[in-house]
């Protein structure tokens, strides 16, 4: 049965190896079996989708041969004719495959086939920042100034990247459809596959000159300062959530959150 390790880490396509990992420990975190009301067939099949899309040179087998690398085969390994159906679970030597011809299509529509467009995510929710303050007994229950890093809306392009006078513009490589073409020879032939820009990696537009300030990433590095009101009761461990006190989102998306956990000396 094929398998779609994106969809098994509600990530698309063009995810970085930040967004894989974060969706990983999110869903592992959620079914693991020793914790209460997880499930242990869900975590692993979490573990062997991270296993994959983690590493760039079995991601890049996966993403080329889809169903088929799944089940073991191509991995890396010359192509031939010779041992074709055993990669499909059929006899070898002319033997008659276990799998029907309608079956091996099917195979195929899902290796070559891909999305009609590239799933690219334009608003990107911000990194959540952790941070560990370290305190003692004394300061329980008062007032203390805190201080730390974190990326913020660059303002000098206000977040999209382009430099002040220019605009976005359509990227030169796929001319705006967010999408090139690709082709494979196969034992049947020449199929195409169509995958995410490799320039714009799917956003279709690119600045025509990027923000001199932020670099075009749309945010920049600044220090914050904040006062906390420090509850005489609390415990050691004791962790707080700023909402969107974290790192400021990608291509305007929301900002993440700030976690703070006290350690009590």
């Amino acid at each position: 049965m094929s398998k779609d390790y994106y969809t098994t880490l509600g990530v698309p396509r063009t995810a970085s190896q930040d967004e894989i990992k974060r969706a990983y420990r999110k869903l592992a975190h959620e079914h693991h079996p020793d914790k209460k009301g997880g499930d242990e067939s869900k975590f692993k099949e979490v573990n062997e989708a991270y296993q994959v899309l983690s590493d760039p040179k079995k991601r890049s087998n996966y993403d080329n041969f889809g169903f088929a690398y799944n089940d073991g085969g191509f991995q890396g390994g010359d192509f031939n004719q010779g041992n074709f159906w055993d990669y499909f679970g059929g006899a070898r030597g002319g033997g008659q495959s276990q799998a029907g011809f309608e079956d091996v299509f099917d195979i195929f529509s899902g290796m070559f086939g891909g999305h009609a467009r590239p799933q690219y995510q334009e608003d990107v929710k911000g990194e959540d920042i952790h941070i560990e303050v370290h305190i003692s007994r004394k300061d329980l229950g008062t007032i203390r100034p805190f201080e730390y890093k974190g990326f913020d809306v660059c303002e000098g392009c206000r977040g999209n990247g382009v430099e002040k006078g220019f605009k976005m513009v359509n990227c030169d490589t796929c001319g705006g459809s967010g999408q090139i073409r690709q082709t494979t020879k196969t034992a049947f032939g020449t199929f195409a596959r169509i995958m995410p820009c490799t320039k714009c990696g799917g956003k279709r537009k690119l600045p025509e000159k990027v923000c001199s300030n932020c670099g075009g990433s749309g945010r920049v590095k600044s220090s914050r300062k904040f006062e906390v009101h420090l509850p005489g009761d609390i415990k050691n461990n004791y962790t707080v959530i700023v909402p969107k006190g974290g790192n400021a989102g990608r291509e305007g998306g929301a900002p993440g959150d700030l976690i703070m956990t006290f350690k009590i000396k």
